[in-house]
């Protein structure tokens, strides 16, 4: 018998490594914060420091957020402030002034005392790796603050310092490509590590004034070895494409300035143009979609084109400003949903439906949260599947709970787990065989004292600007939509 760190027994592992395997009664072990082990009960021949009864749990890889934000969940709720949302531009032009308004008075304790409460959620919805583009840059140390909480909390990070220097931000977040780029070497220097890279972005073309700044920034980028983050949304829909003379979509835009030479994060892909998808697959863009955004404009998730062309993608959330919850469940189903609207779409179109293969199950979007996720941040050679060798990033999930059930001999366990899932069924998470989460409770921090620093923070920037202005008047003495507070 091996004697090892932890072995989980007795549980219900699904481990999307190569084979698609799920061991209905199964067990995994690691040691060293490595997987040593995964398979049938009847096949475990280990012995452990700790041995942790796996019966009425699922155990599966950890879930990867593929498009994030971290400093802006202060916008929870926002969606109710401003809903409907019938002009995207113009709401994106809003939201800016109070994100900047905010993050301006965010120094690095701030922004470290507010990143905490957005990592602790994430890791109680089962998250183990996070993405996050920083270009609110008015107060450079604000990063700092941010991403130092995403090192404390335990998590895995592809963190990206945006670049920006266009209208679409306030002048005091402008910065030239030289700036920025020694903001990314001074980041990389201080939190590149086993579980944390840094890689250099400029959100869209949109952000920035001059094209030729996407080429240096690119450039920038290789010289220091690190990834290239664009965030691949076009509100637009091509008119601010036009308006530089270009006749074409995105993604062709940004390949005439070299930019898809290697594989680069290729975030959203909103209003990316049907025969993009293929050059975005050529050129092995990493591709993350934000499912729920696709419920502001009903364009719905071309998933079909993806799974035509082989492409799992990585699945996001892009923060509080458009998803109030971290729920990696909530996202997978919203997908599946998110395809059955663009396919509605394209059939009253005139297009034929896709062939069944193409379409996203349960199955499809597991592995999009995961091995897919992992893949889109570079760390698929490091996590996202439970497999010997790699980290031991897993999450065991409780079937007890009411909404698990029932499951018929889990015939309908992983349906149920995306159709029904919610961040409370999360019972345990590992990160390189850390526990960063016990019984649904956080073993890293106090979790009552994250939720009471950060409303501080908040009310003390609150205090300093002009938020009070813009946020709903829900206080004693005033009346709100029709309804009266005492």
């Amino acid at each position: 018998m091996q004697l090892v760190d932890t072995l989980i027994k007795d549980a219900y592992v699904v481990t999307v490594d190569a084979g698609r395997r799920v061991y209905t009664h199964g067990f995994i072990a690691f040691a060293g914060g490595k997987i040593v082990a995964v398979g049938p009960m009847k096949d475990c021949a280990f012995t452990a420091t700790e041995t942790i009864d796996g019966a009425g749990k699922l155990v599966m890889p950890g879930m990867t957020n593929a498009h994030n934000h971290l400093n802006q969940v202060f916008l929870r709720g926002y969606n109710d402030d401003r809903w409907p949302v019938l002009d995207i531009p113009k709401a994106v032009a809003a939201v800016m002034k109070q994100l900047y308004a905010v993050s301006g008075r965010t120094d690095e304790e701030r922004g470290h005392a507010l990143t905490r409460l957005h990592c602790l959620e994430l890791i109680k919805a089962g998250y183990t790796a996070t993405h996050d583009e920083h270009f609110t840059n008015a107060r450079r140390d604000s990063v700092d603050g941010s991403w130092a909480a995403l090192k404390d909390s335990g998590m895995r990070g592809f963190l990206a310092r945006c670049i920006v220097n266009s209208e679409m931000v306030p002048p005091a977040g402008h910065e030239t490509v030289e700036q920025g780029l020694t903001e990314v070497e001074r980041l990389r220097s201080k939190f590149n590590s086993s579980r944390i890279a840094v890689a250099a972005g400029f959100v869209n073309y949109r952000f920035l004034t001059d094209p030729e700044d996407m080429r240096r920034i690119h450039q920038g980028a290789q010289k220091l070895g690190a990834h290239l983050d664009i965030d691949m949304t076009d509100n637009s829909r091509g008119a601010d494409l036009k308006k530089r003379g270009f006749d074409g979509g995105q993604v062709e835009y940004y390949r005439t300035f070299d930019l898809l030479t290697a594989p680069i994060y290729a975030g959203k892909a909103v209003n990316v143009l049907p025969h993009e998808f293929e050059i975005l697959a050529a050129h092995d863009c990493r591709l993350s979609l934000v499912p729920i955004l696709r419920q502001f404009d009903g364009a719905g998730l071309p998933l079909h084109r993806l799974l035509k062309l082989g492409v799992i993608p990585g699945l996001g959330t892009d923060a509080p400003m458009v998803t109030d919850n971290q729920n990696p469940f909530e996202v997978m189903r919203q997908a599946i949903l998110g395809q059955n609207l663009a396919v509605a779409r394209e059939r009253a179109q005139g297009q034929p439906p896709p062939p069944a293969e193409h379409w996203a199950t349960s199955e499809t979007v597991i592995e999009m949260a995961t091995l897919g996720g992992a893949r889109t941040l570079f760390m698929d050679a490091v996590t996202g599947s439970l497999e010997v060798g790699k980290a031991a990033d897993c999450v065991m999930i409780d079937l007890d709970q009411v909404l698990m059930t029932p499951h018929f001999d889990h015939r309908r366990t992983l349906g149920t787990l995306v159709w029904a899932g919610e961040s409370r069924i999360v019972d345990t998470v590992f990160v390189e065989g850390k526990k960063l989460l016990e019984n649904g409770r956080s073993t890293v921090w106090n979790e009552t004292e994250v939720i009471a620093s950060a409303e501080k923070v908040l009310r003390e920037i609150a205090a300093e600007t002009d938020l009070p202005t813009v946020l709903p008047p829900r206080v004693a003495g005033q009346s709100h939509r029709g309804w009266t507070y005492l």
